[in-house]
């Protein structure tokens, strides 16, 4: 590695945010270890928590990750998705060390990256980013960084969060709060010119095996 990472501190008392299903309201917070997300461990041998400084970046790289903006002029999502969705706010209890992915040369200085490698929808190069950083070691042992900061794909130039696993002790679910509730969710409906389809009620079946 060319050059060392640039330590990103969170700090204690500071308020992150996940969007999730209303079916979680109560659980505790996930550590997805399936591979299918950007920064996780292609290895599947830790979990890492997609986290969000804000509202719409934390939509953006979740409920719309798939969403092809620029393909489809049309940006809508149905009341009942908006519905099934919620907005864990998550505080940080102890400080969090994040490597920071998004300073200046980093990508490529550190892992021989380039902006098509790191935004590409195939995330085996991220994905290796992540194990890397996950392996690296302080000279007393012990880990040097409890996640990534890294920039938002699908709501740049925003910075986004994958917290490791080990790190969940340090943070923890402060409210669960409905989508439609969330404040700044009218914002975000305006700002991002998304269009909310009214339910179009139950859909009648074809027979009674259906």
């Amino acid at each position: 590695m060319g050059r060392e990472l640039t330590l990103f501190l969170i700090d204690a008392g500071e308020l992150l945010q996940h969007v999730s299903r209303v079916v979680y309201r109560g659980s505790p917070l996930y550590y997805g270890c399936s591979s299918t997300n950007r920064y996780d461990d292609p290895a599947r041998t830790y979990g890492v928590l997609d986290l969000g400084r804000d509202l719409p970046t934390a939509l953006m790289e979740s409920v719309f990750h798939k969403h092809q903006w620029l393909a489809d002029e049309k940006r809508s999502i149905a009341l009942k998705e908006v519905e099934s969705r919620l907005v864990r706010a998550v505080g940080v209890l102890d400080d969090v060390r994040l490597a920071d992915l998004t300073a200046e040369g980093v990508m490529a200085g550190c892992f021989g990256l380039n902006l098509e490698q790191l935004a590409s929808r195939d995330y085996t190069h991220t994905q290796q980013v992540s194990a890397q950083v996950h392996a690296m070691l302080g000279d007393d042992g012990q880990p040097l960084f409890d996640g990534v900061l890294y920039p938002s794909r699908n709501n740049y130039p925003a910075k986004s969060i994958g917290l490791f696993e080990r790190a969940a002790a340090k943070v923890g679910v402060v409210d669960d709060i409905d989508l439609v509730d969330h404040v700044d969710w009218p914002r975000f409906v305006a700002t991002y010119r998304v269009g909310v389809e009214p339910d179009p009620g139950p859909v009648e079946p074809d027979d009674e095996a259906s």
